[in-house]
């Protein structure tokens, strides 16, 4: 029953999704892939980008969470209360920015089944939609092609996409940590732990984890993920624009004198 509900709910959509744009594409499996993870994204920009602004907007928030750490330090219950006041009073409930994983996490299991019983040629002859006759042909993989770029899509250890996957990743974890707030004090004037070095520890294992899954998984599925890696810093270079610029001109300025040119007076 179980094995049925996954199948009519994850496997069939996708399949037939794919079928559909490989009908488009001239059989291409590289174009279906992308342009399915492209239509995904597409449809959780509003999602991602409230995800976004709940990660800024967390690290906004950090030095009124730190005064009611503080405050009521002593009193558990009532600390869990006032924060989730500060939570909802500025709009960065916790909850927001999770439809997108809850909508990702089905996707990419569905196009990790898919792509595997492609590679292993068994893919069930029920999958495909009634209405759909001209996909009968893809139920023979011998009828998609799944080479593009020069990539063989159902082969592992593709070694070009686990760099682009780590790079992206790598810059969407840079990006997501851009507004982090500076290292607090506890009273006294003792510096807290350095949470930038911790953050970085993490988008470097992020890197590892994510490369290592796309060099030990089908190229196919590497796509689906080095491509939501690429849109993800699009969105977000393109949502946070004016941020990113100043970044860049704070670091490229650091240690300089800056000359302020001021308007001769008459």
């Amino acid at each position: 029953m179980l094995s049925l509900l996954f199948t009519e709910i994850l496997y069939r959509p996708i399949f037939n999704l794919l079928v559909v744009f490989l009908g488009v594409f001239g059989a291409n499996l590289g174009f279906a892939v992308v342009l399915l993870t492209v239509i995904v994204r597409a449809l959780m920009i509003k999602q991602t980008s409230m995800g976004n602004d709940m990660q800024k907007g967390m690290n906004d928030l950090q030095p009124k969470l730190n005064d009611l750490q503080e405050k009521y330090k002593d009193d558990p219950k009532k600390l869990s209360e006032e924060t989730m006041k500060v939570f909802k009073s500025d709009g960065k409930g916790p909850l927001k920015g999770c439809l997108m994983m809850l909508i990702q996490i089905p996707v990419f299991i569905s196009l990790f089944t898919v792509i595997k019983k492609i590679s292993a040629n068994q893919i069930p002859a029920e999958w495909l939609y009634s209405f759909l006759p001209f996909g009968t042909k893809f139920l023979d993989p011998a009828n998609i092609n799944h080479m593009f770029l020069g990539m063989d899509l159902l082969a592992t250890k593709n070694i070009v996409l686990t760099l682009i996957a780590g790079v992206f990743t790598y810059l969407q974890m840079q990006l997501t940590t851009l507004a982090k707030p500076a290292t607090p004090t506890v009273p006294g004037g003792a510096a807290m732990p350095d949470m930038g070095k911790m953050m970085g520890m993490m988008n470097i294992f992020m890197v590892f984890m994510i490369g290592s899954f796309v060099y030990g998984t089908q190229a196919g599925v590497g796509l689906y993920i080095t491509t939501t890696s690429v849109f993800s810093v699009v969105q977000y270079a393109i949502q946070y624009k004016a941020l990113i610029k100043a970044k860049f001109y704070e670091w490229r300025t650091k240690g300089q004198n800056v000359v302020i040119n001021h308007p001769k007076k008459k």
